[in-house]
């Protein structure tokens, strides 16, 4: 019996499934209850992952969202040269609407030695394929929402945090936040909440009009710096949620006749080479982009029993685009 078969006689998702015999961190007790009894009526119990001999690992797979996004880039790069030094190969495909029956068959053919998840969306098939066949896969840069897979990422909830606080130290009370959409658990969800509780400790309020989602590129900043102007809101710093992001929100406020950080500050988030390549140079959240690579692969090579999260430290960059609101 699959994980899929067992979840319709739970009337549960798949997902569900996985978090009760993962520690049913979050789940009622009557849905831990419902499914118990139904693995012991039935005698269901998630089969073994299997671990593959080192020698026989050549290969492995990357399911990446974006092909233009400097974070991802960076990322692939990275990647790129841990697998030249550990003789491996890597094929990159994307995971946004995939076809599942393709993606598989080309799994089974090539028989990796695992998957990388380059992000996690919210109810994603892609990862309850992986986890039904049992691919030994590693969320790469994200939080591993359901526990399912390891996962090495950044505290972004914290990070968010920090940069908010920044802001807020430097005097800054009315911020504008532009941010990848909230089904993006990572760069979307867990910053604005971040942010939000980094207000709320303040005493600041974060107003819904004072947010814009949108998608990820320079284009997009762009746009939704655009949609903050219309907005005629009384901000006087910006936190992007991407330096490339970031990018076009400064183009967008040199357009409209302003400067960045005289009349708005810009706070941008990843430290990918566009945030040195601005003018301002771009104050940034620090994302250590090489070492979640490199642990995400010693992660996949020497998978682990039992999921486990590598949460890596985050710094702020402190550069020319933030400057103190109350300075005369």
């Amino acid at each position: 019996m699959t994980i899929r078969e067992f979840a319709k006689l739970c009337n549960v998702s798949p997902a569900t499934v996985s978090r009760y015999f993962n520690g049913g961190v979050g789940l009622s007790p009557a849905i831990a209850e419902t499914i118990r009894q139904t693995a012991d009526q039935t005698g269901y119990t998630p089969a073994a992952r299997m671990r593959r001999s080192r020698t026989a690992c050549e290969s492995f797979v990357i399911f990446t969202p974006i092909w233009r996004h400097s974070f991802f880039n960076e990322l692939l790069a990275y990647l790129e040269q841990a697998a030249r030094k550990a003789a491996l190969q890597m094929l990159v495909l994307p995971s946004r609407d995939p076809d599942l029956k393709k993606c598989l068959s080309l799994l089974k053919a090539i028989s990796p030695m695992g998957v990388l998840l380059l992000d996690e969306p919210m109810d994603d098939p892609l990862e309850e394929m992986l986890y039904e066949h049992q691919f030994h896969t590693v969320v790469c840069g994200a939080l591993s929402l359901k526990h399912v897979f390891p996962a090495v990422h950044i505290d972004d909830m914290a990070a968010a945090y920090d940069g908010a606080n920044y802001l807020i130290r430097l005097g800054h009370k009315n911020l504008g936040l532009i941010s990848a959409k909230p089904q993006s658990i990572s760069s979307g969800f867990q910053r604005i909440m971040g942010c939000k509780k980094a207000l709320e400790d303040a005493g600041l309020a974060l107003p819904d009009e004072h947010i814009v989602y949108g998608g990820s590129s320079v284009q997009d900043g762009y746009s939704a710096m655009n949609q903050l102007f219309e907005r005629r809101l009384p901000i006087s710093a910006v936190f992007v949620f991407s330096d490339d992001m970031a990018a076009g929100a400064l183009a967008s406020i040199t357009d409209h006749g302003l400067s960045v950080p005289d009349d708005i500050s810009l706070l941008a988030f990843d430290n990918c080479q566009v945030s040195l390549e601005t003018r301002p140079h771009l104050t940034t959240i620090a994302q250590p982009i090489d070492l979640i690579a490199a642990r995400s692969l010693e992660l996949l090579w020497d998978y682990p029993e039992t999921p486990e999260s590598i949460t890596l430290p985050h710094t702020i960059k402190k550069r020319a685009s933030c400057k103190n609101f109350l300075a005369p």
